[in-house]
């Protein structure tokens, strides 16, 4: 999304300039003394300085009381954000705590006396303006739920929802306040004082030093005036938000807050004892998986072994933890453990004398050739050349089946992702749930999980009613039948517009799902025939994107069946409690969350309702040991209000769990998109089909098959892109990086496999190529350096499992593929004369080869034999 300053603003007040400030992926969740200590600092004084002085006799305050009065505004009537900071510290009156970043901004809005003003930057819908109003755009105050429409000529911040900032920096709205949830946000900084530029510039340096220092992230900023006015804030932010719509589940929740301030002042109503709350949600529970059969968990018990048999009478097995590394330097081993630096605390001993006792007791082993002490304590393991030898020949034995675990077998574990909504394109949002969900699927099958993939559609609500109105006045079946998606969101996109014009309509559509609910066959069968050719359409989309399955597809309409009989459960356990005028809703102890609707006053149920039911069915179908949820990381309120809420009922087990990813920036900017403001899934497999075929044939014009080879790289680039990154952060799309045939992206890992195809080719059909090519010095290290490496496949592979991240999967095949060029240019494989030497090289081209394409497999990557 980008942020602007309407020209008219400049042309208004000449003296106008603004620093903006970006700060993404931060941590406002602690609450920070120092930070409150800043603020209550400044606090007391300026309270000290306006105690002898009136607010308006202050230069800094009068300019802006002046911006007030030109616009009709009365400054004693409407306070600016930092004059009414000033106002409470002349009063000492004190300031709610609400946030780290809230307090950092008062404190240096206090300073500065300047208006400092943070926003949530996921919660912008589209573009942002700083502009005069055109009259009649909502606003809705902070901590409240009623609407208020602006003015013409008002002076305010404005996006597609409505009004977040208004009277300049006065009036602060509900959508975009800080909260100690928010994870990116923008300050605003306005200046009308004729601060020097060079001034003004080392005050937004000490913000941002202060907030990367104290917050943490990435911290941007920009000065905006004349003939700079805008900047590409890098969040897409939310889509088709209206202020004027408050949500049922919003208003509950103050419609709840405002009783229980009011029961406060009478004792005889305790609110708080008036309904039964939930408690605070618990910590996940974590996968448990046995390491037994990895390389790293038979050194763990060799270790065990050395401990207990070195201080069977000192130390017991839960006074220490056994953890096994890979160090990073080979000279230092394959594996290393510093376990003995914590029985050195236990021993009263040196960790050096602890270590050595313990590779003195261990018992002899075939894997291990060699145990050394390094000076500091460390136990570093070298693993045995025929070992190493042996599992080259593993690889080639089991070959597809290589890596594979055991380690969940027997167990369920269901993964939901993708969830698009009936009628509707899959955005790019789409396309992270679906490639995570999807990677994620695959790695736990491979560590020996039952995994189950669920789609879980949304086709069920009132939009239905509006879809069945505008099919009957303007759909064509065979048009819906040739372009499903498309054709069904036009028809839906026409209905909006001739609504805006005929509000009759929103009545017709109402009374068509009512009719629908109740089991009209006409629209029934209309409905279920949207919900057939739309997946019909996802199919092939999903086909597009290749190696994307799923076990079931079920649509929220799926559980309506099982509603009452969950309310019914509910209400009669206590869960669920009366709320705003027949509402039902869950309360929780933890007052950042605000209550959970189940069903509206009339008696009709929504999302958050049959999210609970699916839960149930899951539970009682499957059994899962989990349910993985693979959602953006804006849903985390609800899978946190979702998770808690269930605790209340005896069948659930922790099975829940939200898997949740960033938001997709484009390095490039904003992707064009052939309408709205959506990126879909099929314009960024387009772009990079397009990309990929051409980076193909500059670099081989000869190669057969460009544009299959092309699609395949171009699909793999994209989907290495999102799994390569670490998915709890902003996934940044960088077409040039990703499409590289060098450094971490899909194509070099392609390209190594497909490199290492050819030289197996090679070897079949010249044999021996003569122009032999003597060894180097280090043959021996580049060789050892594959060939240890290739069972550690199956250490990131549970890694990737239990930490549910496959960047851990993209980090192994990285360092692979380096290590595996590295070994080719140094390593005579087809020249080297000794044909035993040459056969043993060979295969461990062949094993790496294997090795590559079962995790790119993992991944979801298809590899391509020739580049």
């Amino acid at each position: 999304m980008k942020f602007s300053v309407d020209q008219k603003i400049f042309e208004s007040f000449p003296d106008f300039k603004m620093g903006v400030i970006l700060i993404k992926n931060f941590d406002n969740s602690r609450k920070m003394s120092s930070v409150e200590g800043l603020f209550r600092g400044v606090s007391a004084q300026r309270g000290k300085e306006f105690a002898v002085k009136k607010l308006n006799e202050d230069a800094m305050v009068a300019v802006w009381d002046r911006v007030y009065g030109n616009l009709g505004v009365n400054p004693d009537k409407k306070l600016s954000g930092f004059k009414e900071l000033l106002r409470a510290a002349k009063a000492e009156e004190s300031v709610e705590y609400e946030s780290a970043l809230k307090d950092l901004s008062r404190y240096f809005a206090l300073k500065y006396k300047l208006p400092v003003v943070a926003h949530d930057l996921d919660w912008i819908c589209g573009d942002l303006w700083l502009k005069f109003t055109d009259g009649g755009e909502p606003f809705r105050m902070k901590n409240s739920v009623d609407v208020e429409d602006a003015k013409e000529g008002e002076a305010g911040y404005v996006d597609a929802g409505g009004i977040i900032c208004r009277y300049w920096n006065a009036d602060e709205c509900e959508r975009t306040n800080i909260t100690r949830r928010t994870v990116n946000a923008v300050l605003f900084i306005e200046d009308m004082s004729k601060i020097h530029a060079d001034q003004f510039g080392e005050m937004l340096k000490e913000i941002q030093d202060s907030v990367s220092k104290y917050l943490g992230g990435s911290v941007e900023s920009y000065v905006l005036g004349h003939d700079h006015y805008g900047v590409d804030m890098g969040i897409h932010g939310r889509v088709n938000m209206n202020d004027s719509k408050i949500p049922a589940q919003e208003k509950a929740y103050f419609e709840m807050k405002k009783r229980a301030e009011l029961s406060a002042s009478e004792p005889v109503k305790d609110a708080a004892a008036a309904v039964k709350k939930v408690k605070k949600s618990k910590p996940k529970r974590s996968l448990e998986l046995s390491d037994a059969d990895l390389l790293s968990g038979r050194i763990k018990v060799l270790l065990m072994q050395g401990v207990l048999r070195a201080f069977a009478s000192d130390v017991d097995e839960s006074d220490f933890r056994i953890k096994v590394e890979q160090p990073n330097d080979s000279e230092n081993g394959d594996y290393a453990c510093g376990v003995a630096f914590q029985l050195a605390k236990i021993l009263k001993m040196s960790p050096l004398e602890v270590a050595t006792n313990i590779k003195n007791s261990m018992p002899i082993n075939d894997l291990v050739d060699r145990v050394e002490v390094a000076g500091n304590g460390f136990i570093n393991f070298f693993l045995d050349q025929r070992f190493l030898e042996n599992e080259v020949a593993v690889v080639l034995e089991k070959r597809e089946q290589y890596g594979k675990l055991r380690a969940g077998a027997n167990k369920k574990i269901i993964v939901e992702y993708s969830s698009p909504n009936i009628a509707k394109p899959l955005g790019v949002h789409h396309l992270l749930s679906t490639v995570i969900g999807q990677s994620l699927h695959n790695i736990l099958n491979a560590v020996g999980f039952d995994a189950i993939a669920i789609n879980h559609l949304g086709d069920w609500g009132t939009q239905f009613g509006k879809l069945i109105v505008a099919y009957k006045r303007w759909g064509k079946k065979k048009s819906v039948e040739k372009n499903p998606i498309n054709e069904l969101l036009s028809l839906y996109v026409r209905f909006h517009d001739a609504a805006e014009k005929d509000p009759a309509l929103e009545d017709e559509a109402r009374h068509e799902f009512k009719i629908f609910e109740e089991g009209d066959s006409e629209n029934r069968a209309l409905w279920k025939w949207f919900v057939e050719v739309s997946i019909d359409d996802l199919r092939n989309i999903y086909d597009r994107l290749g190696n994307v399955h799923f076990d079931y597809y079920q649509g929220e309409s799926f559980y309506e069946p099982m509603l009452a009989d969950l309310l019914k459960e509910g209400k009669e356990n206590g869960v669920f409690v009366e709320g705003n005028e027949g509402a039902f809703v869950v309360m929780f102890d933890d007052e950042n969350m605000s209550p959970l609707v189940v069903q509206k006053k009339d008696g009709a149920t929504l999302y958050s309702t049959r999210d609970l039911a699916a839960l149930k069915y899951r539970i009682d179908t499957f059994k899962p040991e989990k349910i993985l949820y693979v959602v953006d990381v804006a849903q985390t309120l609800h899978f946190k209000q979702l998770f808690t809420a269930v605790e209340g009922f005896d069948w659930y087990g922790d099975e829940g769990e939200h898997i949740s990813f960033g938001r997709m920036q484009m390095k490039e900017g904003r992707m064009s998109t052939r309408k709205g403001n959506i990126v879909r899934l099929e314009d960024v497999v387009d772009e990079a089909e397009k990309r990929a075929v051409k980076v193909v044939k500059e670099k081989n014009p000869k190669l057969k098959d460009k544009e299959l080879v092309g699609h395949e790289v171009g699909v793999g680039a994209v989907k290495y892109s999102v799994l390569s990154q670490n998915r709890t952060t902003d996934i940044v799309f960088d077409w040039e990086r990703m499409l590289s045939l060098e450094g971490n992206s899909g194509p070099y890992l392609q390209y190594t496999y497909a490199r290492a195809k050819s030289i197996l080719r090679k070897s079949q059909e010249v044999g021996e190529m003569g122009n032999f090519v003597e060894d180097g010095d280090d043959v021996a290290g580049k060789t050892r350096n594959v060939v240890a490496f290739l069972p550690k496949f199956q250490e990131a592979l549970l890694m990737a499992a239990k930490e549910y991240k496959p960047n851990l999967i993209s980090n192994y095949l990285y360092d692979l593929a380096q290590r595996f060029n590295s070994f080719y240019n140094n390593v005579p494989v087809l020249k080297s004369e000794d044909k035993e030497k040459r056969e043993a090289r060979l295969k461990i081209v062949e094993a790496t080869a294997q090795v590559m394409k079962n995790g790119l497999m993992l991944l979801g990557i298809n590899v391509v034999e020739e580049m």
